[in-house]
């Protein structure tokens, strides 16, 4: 018997997870593996092709809901299906999870919480296989024990994310783009840090933010910061109060522009009027989409040399971006194994050699954008998720 593959989280065009879901879905559809939605689809937040590629996927799952509906508080096996289970940190699985069990049982996930204590790994050991996108998450895996892991790294569509002519919308300024929802594991205070420095020796550099989330609560962590103790307030409308935080810590009016949310069709646009990206994350437990992405589009891009972001760096002889190498090892909070601190002054170092030697900054862009297109497509994660799953 031929089983297909069930996905337990919804597809979507805003995040991280939901992207995976999509890509997955358009790769097992192209290969006559239809898979089966165990949450509902956003549609809405496809883009057109997507969506009409995948409305069969949701006429599907609202049949199946309905098949499945009388039995809400039992627990439904489907043996003509393996389930990818969409876990979060500790292990821990979704609604859909606890209704659904498949003939395998897959967890799929990208971790930054390291504390695992005996509740996480029975969590964990309860499925067959645990498939993860980095290989920091996959060696801290192995050193648990486990041994069914897989790997697979995530991606960017080349047609959505590619270089594009700047519009010339920020005139002459020297633009630096940080993006990912604030928190104290992106680093955005190291990013405000840093350019507040290089801003005093470059008065006309600009720092584009696209730091907004639907979860603003989660800056609330910046305040594990030695930099920046003071996270920023939430306004009125539910937005982080961006400029007025970065007011506080000495950047002038004017020096930094707040995107707010930003939709995928306007990525690369805004990355085509960029100079740099700047990414001194603390910890990823994937290898950063927003990276990636502006690697696709062509910038050139500073990266913390930690965790999930070793898997982007390269060879040192030829370089693809500008690494921040002076780490130092965070241990004042367990549950953060291998969570590093970069160096402010680096940063400044790396942006001052990108802005004073803009042909070598192409030449590294050049090879990244190589590096994304060649082995960091949706379409190559797709097929090497579904083997790594056990297709």
């Amino acid at each position: 018997m031929t089983r297909r593959f069930a996905l337990t989280w919804p597809l979507s065009e805003i995040h991280g997870w939901g992207l995976v879901g999509v890509h997955t879905a358009l790769y097992l559809e192209s290969q006559g593996m239809r898979p089966l939605l165990l949450d509902a689809p956003m549609m809405d937040s496809l883009r057109l092709e997507n969506r009409a590629a995948l409305q069969v996927l949701e006429d599907e799952h609202r049949r199946y809901m309905e098949v499945a509906a009388p039995y809400a508080d039992t627990v439904v096996v489907i043996p003509d299906a393996d389930i990818l289970h969409a876990l979060g940190n500790g292990f821990v699985a979704g609604e859909p999870s606890r209704r659904f069990r498949g003939h395998r049982n897959i967890g799929v996930i990208a971790f930054e919480d390291t504390n695992f204590d005996a509740e996480a790994l029975a969590r964990a050991r309860a499925f067959d296989r645990i498939v993860v996108h980095s290989s920091y998450n996959r060696d801290l895996l192995l050193e648990q024990g486990f041994t069914e892991v897989g790997l697979a790294f995530q991606g960017v569509d080349p047609t959505e994310m590619r270089p594009l002519p700047p519009s010339g919308r920020f005139g002459d300024r020297f633009v630096v783009f940080s993006g990912g929802k604030l928190e104290y594991r992106k680093g955005q205070d190291i990013v405000l840090m840093a350019f507040r420095a290089f801003q005093q020796r470059h008065p006309e550099a600009l720092l584009v933010t696209a730091w907004q989330s639907p979860w603003p609560e989660v800056a609330f962590t910046i305040a594990d910061s030695q930099l920046t103790g003071i996270p920023p307030n939430i306004g009125p409308d539910g937005r982080l109060q961006v400029v007025e935080w970065a007011a506080r810590y000495g950047l002038p009016a004017g020096s930094v522009i707040d995107l707010g949310l930003v939709g995928r069709g306007d990525i690369a646009a805004i990355m085509a009027d960029c100079h740099a990206a700047v990414f001194p994350n603390r910890c990823e437990g994937a290898t950063n989409l927003v990276a990636m992405e502006a690697m696709g589009c062509g910038v050139p891009v500073v990266l913390s040399a930690n965790t999930g972001h070793l898997d982007l760096i390269g060879p040192a002889g030829e370089p693809r971006c500008w690494p921040l190498t002076k780490q130092t090892q965070l241990f004042h909070k367990s549950g953060r194994k291998g969570w590093k601190e970069s160096s402010v002054n680096e940063l400044v170092a790396h942006l001052e050699a990108i802005h004073a030697d803009r042909e070598e900054a192409k030449r590294r862009a050049d090879r990244a954008l190589a590096f994304i297109r060649g082995e960091r497509t949706w379409t190559h994660f797709a097929k090497s998720f579904v083997e790594a799953c056990g297709a």
